[in-house]
């Protein structure tokens, strides 16, 4: 398991969180439909910090976007993944911002950045326009031409000029200006925030590739023997409660069914039964199936059957629809 990832049952139960909204579900089936692992920003001129995929997906506002993929953060969906650190406007926000280096003598932005380059050999050190000659870079100190950066001469460090008042400095005052709003503003005003990818968690994605190959494969049986499939599937219970089924097949007005499926990393929990009992006594579904990867623990399958919930287990996708086929007569 990846570090800081969730085990299969955990991730099983967010996504089943993530199953009850339908635009966070759109985003999760695109993601994995694309083969996408992450969502990332794009700076946007005049539009901001953008999460392209997750607005084109769904079609939310920038703002609104955003907010859902923090959502989708929160239920562990997806894991917040350093992708950048800029400086932002304290006005207002934006990230389109000019940067000035400063003369500390007089204030002005006409600056102009320099190379130092020393002579290797006689240990000359000067400004790189005095190197600089028809013939290439020539030490003004002894004449001898210099080819091979490392070996000839080196780069020592950075000089600055002040076009306004002549000076010379090596550490210039730094400020910024923004090109949205006007404000200017010195490094101590600025915002130098963090700005995040979205990164699908691991867990998630093994335990979401899992259950929509079972249920792919259970959908397609069941549509071929002329059933209605929703998936997932909502109904109202008579208590009023809106229950969720990760399937609901019906086939005319008197067979149903209703599909649950679990998965963990060794033995899926008892308590998805109750879970599931609990949903199928305010309801009325001819047939409840619950699929557990890869099975459950012997007094759970008792429970079960107390429950006249029919079980199947299985390590693959294959072994649990053929144990499905076995079980419901579909064969």
């Amino acid at each position: 398991m990846k570090r800081g990832s969730m085990d299969r049952f955990e991730a099983c139960l967010r996504l089943r969180q993530v199953a009850r909204d339908e635009l966070s579900r759109r985003l999760l089936t695109a993601v994995l439909d694309r083969g996408i692992t992450r969502i990332e920003p794009t700076f946007v001129p005049r539009g901001g910090l953008r999460y392209l995929v997750a607005e084109e997906v769904t079609g939310l506002d920038p703002a609104r976007a955003f907010q859902l993929l923090e959502n989708m953060h929160q239920l562990g969906i997806f894991r917040k993944v350093l992708y950048d650190k800029t400086v932002f406007c304290p006005d207002c926000g934006s990230h389109e911002i000019s940067i000035h280096f400063n003369c500390p003598n007089c204030g002005s932005m006409d600056t102009v950045k320099l190379s130092l380059i020393e002579d290797m050999s006689c240990g000359y050190i000067d400004k790189e326009e005095r190197f600089r000659t028809e013939r290439g870079l020539v030490c003004p100190h002894c004449g001898r031409p210099l080819v091979k950066p490392g070996e000839d001469f080196r780069r020592v460090g950075i000089w600055y000029t002040c076009r306004s008042c002549e000076s010379e400095f090596d550490i210039p005052i730094v400020t910024y200006t923004c090109r949205r709003c006007g404000r200017s503003f010195s490094m101590e005003e600025s915002r130098y925030e963090p700005v995040y990818a979205y990164e699908l968690d691991a867990s998630v994605k093994d335990a979401a590739f899992i259950m929509r190959g079972i249920l792919s494969s259970i959908i397609g049986l069941l549509r071929s023997r002329g059933f209605n499939i929703q998936a997932p599937g909502f109904v109202n219970g008579r208590s009023g409660e809106e229950h969720m089924f990760d399937l609901i097949a019906q086939l005319g007005p008197e067979k149903s069914m209703a599909i649950d499926v679990f998965v963990s990393d060794s033995y899926v929990p008892e308590r998805v039964v109750t879970l599931m009992f609990a949903k199928l006594y305010d309801t009325a579904f001819g047939d409840a199936f619950l699929i557990a990867v890869p099975r459950l623990r012997e007094e759970a399958r008792r429970l079960a059957n107390l429950y006249r919930i029919r079980l199947v287990e299985g390590s693959t996708r294959d072994e649990v629809l053929r144990n499905f086929r076995s079980i419901s007569g579909l064969k």
